[in-house]
């Protein structure tokens, strides 16, 4: 069982822990945040050119698949205005 967990770093706190399935691997960062009522900027839907759904200061969640997160050293999403 994996878990990632959703960290606000404007409010500095830890938003919420979300237990992975294999349904969500497949998914980009940015679909999986969106379904789990995570709000992300994004104007572009998901195309990579307004570049506002970035997630741990240099990621673009719109390229990004949930399996990737699975390498991290630490499963940990953090969004900067939350």
């Amino acid at each position: 069982m994996h878990q990632v967990i959703i960290f606000g770093q404007a409010s500095q706190s830890h938003i919420k822990k979300i237990i992975l399935t294999d349904e969500d691997l497949d998914k980009t960062i940015l679909e999986f945040l969106q379904d789990n009522h995570i709000p992300v900027a994004s104007s572009c839907m998901g195309e990579g050119i307004c570049r506002k759904c970035i997630v741990n200061d240099n990621i673009l969640s719109c390229f990004k698949l949930v399996r990737d997160i699975l390498k991290w050293e630490e499963p940990i999403i953090y969004i900067g205005y939350l």
